[in-house]
């Protein structure tokens, strides 16, 4: 057969290389697991169980379609429920009850309606938003902590981030329903839901972190916790600035509102 010296290269089917060798999440394999609630069942297992076994597939492909859709399939209900309750039956905030301030008067007619429609309209949207925002800064903090050395890029730590937050909006959903609760009850479940929301999903994120870009724990850890310790550290230095130059009314009016505190 005459060999053509002039004809490009050509590469065999056979030797093109899989797009992923390591295992799918479930929640992407149709193949193994045909239905969508057993899917779901084990991917919220690998993310609480097999953490390694997550971590690789969350680093095996590129694709954020998979996890936007899961992360909207997953906290659309604990996202919305929430939001609903807290429209038609309002609650105040244990920052006010504890200030004696009086709450601001319910939505009625016209904006309850404009409330609920937004509630369920942008609640999608605020997750999209936040997951994508979440894994960006996610993997800024473990490029800060050095977390990234293995090359695995932006793609695997917005995956890792999008299908754990998932899964611990259901985690969480408890609490934040507690927060409807009327009286005493509702502020103790204001006081949970607001530690657990600060402590355990960025704690749990980093985990999550170190097992998709194969570090230690402690990288991951520290690179999710990163950019809240430096926003904290923006807002301690904006309220010290304010004590700064108004602490004197700022006080009065805490004295105002708590008689006898100071």
């Amino acid at each position: 057969m005459d060999h053509d010296h002039y004809a490009p290269p050509q590469a065999f089917l056979e030797d093109v290389p899989s797009p992923s060798t390591g295992p799918l999440v479930p929640f992407e394999d149709k193949a193994v697991y045909p239905d969508l609630g057993t899917r779901i069942l084990e991917t919220f297992r690998w993310i609480l169980r097999d953490r390694e076994r997550a971590g690789e597939a969350f680093r095996g492909t590129d694709g954020l379609g998979s996890p936007l859709w899961f992360m909207c399939l997953l906290g659309y209900l604990p996202a919305v429920i929430p939001g609903l309750l807290a429209v038609f039956l309002p609650r105040t905030p244990f920052w006010m009850a504890w200030l004696n301030l009086s709450p601001g008067r319910p939505a009625q007619g016209f904006l309850l309606v404009v409330a609920v429609v937004s509630v369920l309209v942008f609640a999608p949207v605020g997750l999209l938003i936040g997951g994508l925002v979440g894994g960006l800064l996610n993997h800024a903090g473990l490029w800060m902590a050095r977390g990234t050395r293995h090359g695995h890029g932006l793609s695997s730590s917005l995956r890792s981030t999008l299908y754990t937050a998932g899964v611990l909006a259901w985690i969480l959903f408890p609490f934040n329903l507690g927060k409807s609760l009327p009286g005493f009850a509702g502020l103790v479940f204001q006081a949970l839901a607001g530690l657990l929301l600060f402590l355990l999903p960025t704690t749990y994120q980093g985990i999550m972190l170190a097992r998709t870009h194969r570090v230690e724990t402690w990288r991951g850890v520290a690179g999710a916790w990163i950019p809240g310790l430096i926003f904290l550290f923006c807002l301690g230095s904006c309220l010290g600035l304010a004590f700064w130059f108004a602490g004197d009314s700022i006080m009065q009016a805490i004295r105002q509102a708590r008689p006898g505190m100071f």
